[in-house]
């Protein structure tokens, strides 16, 4: 049915729970609730800690369908046997017992109303049927529906045809059992559970003495920086505590992991925001300085998905964490981000644009726009960078930050990162034939792209098919980028140079900007970020900020790279980046990013 789309399918454990529902069982408000409305007797409650889901239509099972004599109601499921939770005392309930289920999440068109409702379900469960051989419908099983907007979320019973095996507990008898478990799910460096064995807690769908739980993933906020202020030694100790500080707070937290890198994992206690938040705070103070050096201070990234939303995601609850995760971006303080339906919302998003990405790749929505990068003496072009721009369905312009950031967690960026190049050589080619006056032309390579194997011969052989010098492409690696995984960016800097490119360093001066490693990586150009162009227009501390940036222009000179400052809008910007030794401007000052065609013909012809 070309108007239902399944946008996402998961399978959880619901423990036994509450349902209280409202008494007037009419059409009418079945309608309500289909529309987006919530009944008055349930509007009070549709947020509150200990409920699992949003108000909706449950049709009972046969054996809840004999004891209540009703075929359906509309309510709202409640944690069972919890006296600190707020209930509707005036309604009646009924107790849900335990079961598996899959939770759909659904898009249609038109006004949903009974017909269209059952017809998205009996599809959505027939469809599931087909694609699976894990599990089979419960023909007499509890169905529910959550109108959502124009979105549905549909639960329904299932009977799990194998359940999922797995070593959980190091209870192994024998030394080959143990070592065995140990490298499947204990990771070298603490000797702490990995990712892997958390992530199989979620996979079994039921965990022994967990009804309910929220889910927790943090880093710590420049990690690196303790490997190279101290040692690896003393930063491997920092980790190690963390696993320490876990294990001394099992009161709430059930589980952890230490997933990679500075990236751990907490499976917690069910409990309101403000709860979660005090004892997180308390943990991260636990672990906030270096036993060998107390005046440098531990900041941590953490993201928090709560009980009812943990509960509706199954293993993709990591997603959602991360995603909260993602919200920090202060320096020097440890920050923690709760989950919001928001985000859900860009999840959803997200996939949708992925799902799309090849479509719109065979139906040319994409397109690349040049900013010119100029000298800033003889203020005449010497470059540009190419960026990406989509029209989206052919319907405008939709921003690069409604997009980028999504491929970016994946592959799929990969794809945009190579169409961005390929339209680049195309066009350089074009404008050789033409005899126009040729420049290097930047383009961004992502994290993803940096980690692919074999990259500089593989891009090496894309550029050739266009038969472009390698010297006219100059990849862009964010600050970021760069500065993760050192030695392995800097041979693939290294490789990419060999191959005749040129590199260049973005963003420079947004993070804990590492001078050491100027000296080690092969650049041309570095890129001063806008956010310290900016400050050039404030009239607090501007002589520091002139200080620093006269010296970083000098010392990169002497280095024999070249400087670019990124987003100068203003005379007076330029004219002090001038003064102080920058040698390139790239800014809406001298133009914002434009079409390719006017590019060539204000710039080249």
């Amino acid at each position: 049915m070309n108007m239902i789309q399944v946008t996402s399918t998961l399978i959880v454990h619901r423990p036994e729970r509450r349902l209280y529902y409202v008494p007037e069982l009419t059409q009418d408000v079945k309608q309500c609730v289909m529309d987006g409305a919530c009944p008055a007797a349930l509007e009070a409650y549709q947020n509150v800690f200990g409920t699992y889901d949003e108000v909706g239509i449950f049709y009972l099972s046969d054996a809840l369908r004999e004891k209540t004599g009703k075929e359906w109601v509309i309510g709202i499921e409640f944690r069972e046997g919890d006296d600190t939770i707020s209930v509707p005392d005036n309604l009646p309930f009924m107790v849900l017992p335990a079961s598996n289920v899959i939770i759909q999440d659904i898009a249609y068109q038109h006004e949903l109303d009974e017909k269209l409702l059952e017809d998205i379900i009996n599809y959505a469960r027939d469809t599931e049927n087909v694609r699976s051989s894990l599990y089979r419908y419960v023909n007499d099983g509890l169905v529910c529906a959550f109108p959502m907007g124009e979105k549905l979320r549909i639960m329904y019973e299932i009977q799990l045809i194998a359940e999922p095996k797995r070593i959980f507990f190091d209870n192994g008898d024998t030394t080959i059992e143990k070592e065995l478990y140990n490298k499947a799910y204990r990771e070298p460096i603490t000797g702490y559970y990995s990712w892997s064995w958390m992530w199989e807690t979620f996979s079994t769908y039921y965990m022994e003495g967990v009804r309910d739980y929220g889910f927790v993933h943090f880093d710590i906020k420049d990690f690196k920086m303790i490997n190279e202020l101290y040692n690896h030694q003393i930063a491997n100790d920092v980790l190690k505590r963390i696993t320490e500080n876990i294990e001394a707070n099992k009161d709430w937290i059930y589980y952890g992991a230490r997933c990679h890198n500075d990236n751990f994992a907490l499976m917690i206690k069910a409990m309101p925001e403000a709860e979660t938040k005090e004892r997180l705070v308390k943990f991260f103070e636990d672990v906030s300085t270096i036993p060998e050096d107390s005046s440098y201070e531990i900041f941590y990234r953490c993201g928090v998905v709560g009980m009812r939303t943990a509960m509706n995601t199954g293993d993709t609850v990591a997603d959602c964490a991360k995603l909260a995760q993602s919200m920090g971006k202060e320096i020097n303080k440890t920050e923690i981000h709760f989950y919001t339906k928001q985000m859900h919302d860009d999840i959803l998003w997200g996939k949708q644009l992925k799902a799309y990405l090849d479509t719109a790749l065979q139906e040319q929505e994409f397109l690349v726009y040049l900013q010119p990068k100029m000298d800033i003496h003889t203020e005449k072009i010497c470059g540009a960078e190419a960026l990406i721009r989509w029209n989206y369905k052919h319907r405008g312009l939709m921003s690069p930050a409604r997009f980028v950031p999504y491929f970016e967690t994946d592959d799929s960026i990969i794809k945009v990162d190579e169409f961005v190049l390929c339209s680049v050589c195309a066009k350089l080619k074009e404008w050789k034939e033409k005899g126009y006056p040729l420049y290097p032309i930047s383009v961004n390579l992502s994290r993803k792209h940096m980690e692919q194997v074999n990259l500089s011969e593989h891009l090496a052989e894309l550029v050739d098919l266009y038969g472009v010098e390698h010297s006219l492409i100059e990849f862009e690696l964010t600050e970021t980028v760069a500065y993760d995984n050192q030695k392995y960016m800097i041979s693939v800097m290294n490789d990419l140079k060999k191959q005749g490119f040129l590199i260049s360093m973005d963003d420079f001066g947004t993070g804990y900007s590492s001078f050491s490693l100027l000296k080690e990586m092969p650049l041309d150009t570095l890129k001063i970020d806008k956010s310290f162009v900016d400050l050039l227009l404030q009239n607090e501390e501007i002589e520091k900020i002139q200080i620093i940036l006269r010296h970083i222009f000098l010392m990169v000179r002497e280095l024999g790279i070249h400087s670019v400052a990124e987003g100068a809008e203003e005379q007076e910007q330029v004219l002090s980046l001038r003064e102080l030794g920058c040698e390139k401007i790239q800014g809406y000052y001298y133009s914002k990013p434009i079409p390719v065609d006017i590019f060539e013909n204000q710039y080249l012809v």
